[in-house]
């Protein structure tokens, strides 16, 4: 399914990689926004525009700083839209 911002699931403080809550999301057609802290393993993503794990495409929508943490443990600074063609 294409990039719809208009049925957009936001996942925030993903707690030990629990990534079920994206590829349920993911599978059920739906464009992930997902809070994470940008480190090299997101850079590579968005300079590819693609996240393998999930099987699907990424684009950095924006820095943040909104006391939420990536499943890394991590503080969140960046928010990744993710969705599948």
């Amino acid at each position: 399914m294409a990039k719809n911002l208009n049925d957009l699931v936001e996942i925030k403080n993903l707690k030990e990689l629990d990534i079920a809550q994206i590829v349920n999301a993911l599978d059920e057609g739906k464009t992930v926004l997902w809070s994470v802290h940008k480190g090299e393993m997101v850079d590579k993503a968005i300079a590819e525009g693609r996240i393998e794990l999930f099987d699907a495409n990424c684009e950095l929508k924006s820095t943040i700083e909104d006391g939420s943490y990536c499943g890394c443990g991590k503080p969140s600074n960046a928010q990744l839209i993710i969705w599948r063609d």
